[in-house]
């Protein structure tokens, strides 16, 4: 075959989508014509399009040994080795095609995606705002801009790039698909449901579409319909773990035995470790617990929680560094700055995960005045700097944080005198806080610790935000530090934490709702008595219990789960717990 025979098969498949015939065609080519760097080109892209892209390395390589100055193959190099998150290397790369050609459009797109592999998103926006000041109509990089503003905590300024996305396109898949999430977050649940679903009537085939689709519905109260999504993934997708798991939390009894062989042929199959495998052991986790299957549960509960533990492991130093810091910037009786917040006040419910928060919320956000807002990122986000520097929080830094939380914070409807935010682990920032706020209000819940380690132990807490979730060990020293944290707060912060104990708000939910309304300066009303009439999304794994009425039966439950329990409880210092004693 001629040269541009060969050029033009070996595209041709490229453009089609079928990598296979790409790879072998470009490989007869390189055979044939030795010195030309477009057939070890097309082999890398071809590599990369059926996910080998460890192998597509040496091929691009060897495209700019034949001819440094070609720049696609750069550029495609750089890409690949961003999908093996080696984002230094790739940002070298970038730089000499910027170096040569500085409007490269394509080459700051993958420049601002390095800098959000490097953890970087200012740099991201950086990158992407000099790209589309030069051309404001490139949906990818709004696409990209939007992601590097979320990971910041900016739900608002994320949400108004994928509005610009859309506004160039409205059949946008990937925006309307990511528009959702924000949109969920800024409590516009209509409009987050809507988008999912648009996503999902133009691309049906599309996983992410109807793996976010779901998500919402289960955030909405509609466990029925976000069932019917997940069995639509899987018959797209029988390996899909991901869907697995989430189908094995909304699945009955029986619906779940049904489930089973799938669910043991995907571990089976899974590797070790891997993220697929602790999907498929916490659906196995699932399925036999609700069977009855009590060692089942706990083999398969603890796999799942090894394999997230591997690949999230928790940082002991880290956190004893990070608790000591907080403590020492606060070291006397707190006393807040001289702030003048315009607005309803924030009431904040903070506790460990699976203590009760969401339910607190629910109760006090009954309130007619009361708009809860679920867990909000954006104080934990501005304050980070304070957190893990020795960084003084001056009175004018409290100004500044508050200046721009409140900027943050979502629409709220007229007359709302108070908002919740229950982020549980706020529990860590209540100096700050207070210091910003000196009209807020914080409710901390108090719960049986071993029936909170029991919670986390049985959910699954995706990220990497909670990586003393997936060890037990780790579980006691975290709750340790938590325990001493909060016992501090007392101290510098006497009468400003109201302590509500789980036990005796689902004991007798009618009183403690009475002293929670008084202690956040509301009114009493009967609703908040019944949380399980509420009708708003829940963005969290409370989503489907909240929506019961209110019951004990979770109270002591960790007994009948002791055995499994027991490195936890031997990690927990009795001089925190005192209930451990008895």
């Amino acid at each position: 075959m001629t040269l541009q025979n060969d050029l033009q098969a070996a595209f041709g498949f490229l453009n089609q989508g079928k990598f296979k015939q790409a790879l072998k065609q470009s490989k007869g080519g390189m055979k044939r014509h030795k010195s030309h760097p477009d057939f070890p080109n097309i082999a890398g892209i071809s590599l990369s399009g059926l996910g080998k892209h460890r192998d597509a390395v040496p091929y691009f390589k060897k495209a700019l040994a034949l001819a440094p100055g070609f720049h696609d193959a750069r550029k495609n190099l750089a890409q690949t080795l961003l999908f093996l998150e080696q984002g230094e290397t790739a940002m070298k790369l970038l730089d000499r095609v910027l170096a040569d050609q500085p409007g490269d459009q394509g080459a700051l797109y993958l420049k601002a995606q390095a800098h959000l592999v490097q953890n970087d998103p200012e740099a991201a926006i950086a990158t992407a705002n000099s790209a589309l000041a030069g051309d404001s109509k490139q949906p990818r990089m709004l696409r990209l801009r939007a992601m590097a503003w979320k990971n910041l905590g900016d739900e608002k300024a994320a949400l108004d790039d994928y509005r610009a996305t859309l506004r160039l396109n409205p059949d946008d898949v990937d925006a309307l698909i990511n528009i959702s999430l924000p949109l969920a977050r800024l409590m516009r649940q209509d409009e987050a449901t809507e988008a999912a679903q648009k996503a999902v009537a133009l691309a049906p085939q599309n996983l992410e579409a109807r793996r976010r689709l779901a998500s919402q519905l289960i955030s909405n109260g509609e466990p029925a319909a976000a069932r019917q999504q997940c069995l639509a993934l899987l018959d797209l997708d029988p390996r899909d773990t991901q869907v697995l798991e989430m189908l094995a939390r909304l699945n009955s009894r029986d619906q779940n035995a049904e489930l089973l062989p799938l669910a043991q042929k995907a571990l089976k199959a899974a590797p070790p470790r891997s993220q697929d495998r602790a999907n498929a052991a916490f659906a196995l986790a699932r399925i036999t617990d609700q069977a009855g299957d009590k060692a089942g549960f706990a083999a398969h509960n603890d796999e799942a929680n090894a394999c997230m533990a591997a690949q999230n492991p928790y940082d002991y130093e880290g956190a004893e560094r990070q608790f000591s810091r907080i403590m020492a910037a606060f070291p006397e009786m707190i006393r807040p700055a001289e702030t003048a917040q315009n607005g309803p006040r924030p009431i904040y419910v903070v506790g460990m995960p699976r203590s009760g928060t969401t339910l607190t919320e629910t109760v006090i956000g009954s309130h007619p005045q009361v708009f809860p807002l679920g867990e909000r990122g954006v104080p934990a986000f501005l304050l980070h700097p304070y957190l893990d520097k020795d960084q003084d929080f001056t009175a004018e830094a409290a100004r500044d944080f508050m200046a721009e939380d409140i900027s943050r914070l979502p629409e709220m409807p007229e007359g709302t005198a108070a908002y919740v935010d229950k982020m549980p682990d706020n529990y860590r920032l209540l100096g700050y806080l207070l210091t910003a706020y000196p009209q807020a209000r914080f409710v901390h819940l108090c719960r049986d610790p071993r029936d909170v380690a029991l919670s986390i132990w049985r959910g699954f807490f995706s990220g990497s935000s909670l990586t003393y979730a997936y060890d037990l060990e780790a579980m006691a020293h975290r709750f340790n530090l938590y325990g001493r944290l909060m016992q501090h707060w007392r101290q510098v912060m006497p009468g400003r934490i109201h302590d509500l104990r789980y036990e005796d708000l689902v004991g007798n939910i009618e009183t403690e709702s009475r002293r929670l309304a008084d202690f956040c300066g509301l009114d009493w009303v009967e609703d908040m008595a019944h949380p399980e009439r509420h009708e708003g999304q829940v963005l969290t794994l409370s989503n489907t219990q909240l929506r019961q009425t209110v019951h004990t039966r979770s109270v002591g439950k960790w007994e009948k789960y002791a055995d499994v329990l027991a490195p936890f409880i031997a990690g927990l210092d009795p001089e925190i717990w005192p209930e451990i004693k008895t």
